[in-house]
């Protein structure tokens, strides 16, 4: 009787694109790598892509190397992330964490999120601008919004559980017509609203996953946490950056 390899519990996953990085990413990268500093970390990569300086820099990160197709843009990542293949190159581990290098994690509770059983989560987001940078006296707006519509749990910065990744893709292929859009969103809004694809996906709740991160409207998002920071957040540059210049030094 063969007996299973146990899995490694989870592994941080970084896609990089350039060897050049701006030095939000570069901050991004060192948070990482100083918070997560006791999980494997991985460079998800175009194949002809040399970050030799990197691994110089960093040498305890690993390098995976995809097809220079997938990394031509968000249309080309889209399909990597909806790619069986991607996720079966990770099934080492139970969990991935995705952190593109436009998060920053403030907090090491990975442990603590791979306990609770979400097979994905990321911050609560709804594709309407008038919700990008909502102010604090707002909340209510953005607490009202995200109770009655159907938000997505954006991908940027995700918990991923590897094995039912693999299972609702190859359900999901097999019933539904190829997926076109923003990877994030099959994981989430079509996750709920296709009603057989709800047995494959345990998601959390807005309010659980604004816990594991915050992405728009962050000042409003923090009253709804009652001044809590989340584990980590997501284009922080991008949403309400005056925001988040107390508690992210950006010439550090």
């Amino acid at each position: 009787m063969e007996i299973a390899e146990k899995k490694s519990l989870v592994a941080v996953v970084i896609p990089v694109y350039q060897a050049v990085m701006t030095d939000a990413e570069r901050l991004s990268l060192k948070q990482c790598m100083t918070v997560l500093a006791a999980y494997p970390v991985i460079i998800v990569k175009p194949a002809s892509l040399d970050l030799a300086a990197l691994e110089a820099e960093y040498p305890t990160l690993s390098m995976l190397s995809f097809d220079d197709s997938f990394f031509k843009g968000v249309d080309s990542y889209n399909r990597l992330m909806i790619s069986i293949e991607f996720y079966k190159a990770f099934t080492a581990y139970e969990y991935m964490l995705i952190y593109q290098l436009d998060a920053f994690v403030f907090r090491d509770e990975l442990k603590e999120w791979c306990s609770k059983g979400y097979d994905y989560i990321g911050a609560p987001s709804l594709h309407d601008e008038s919700f990008d940078i909502l102010p604090a006296a707002s909340a209510h707006v953005f607490e009202k919004a995200l109770s009655s519509r159907r938000f997505v749990l954006n991908g940027g910065l995700s918990l991923r559980r590897i094995s039912r990744f693999i299972s609702y893709l190859k359900i999901y292929n097999t019933f539904y017509p190829a997926w076109k859009g923003n990877e994030d969103m099959l994981f989430s809004q079509e996750a709920t609203r296709l009603v057989p694809m709800k047995l494959f996906m345990k998601l959390p709740t807005w309010q659980e996953a604004l816990r594991f991160a915050f992405e728009k409207s962050p000042a409003a998002t923090y009253e709804l946490t009652n001044h809590q920071l989340p584990f980590a957040c997501h284009a922080w540059e991008r949403y309400d950056p005056a925001f988040w210049t107390r508690f992210i030094a950006v010439n550090q």
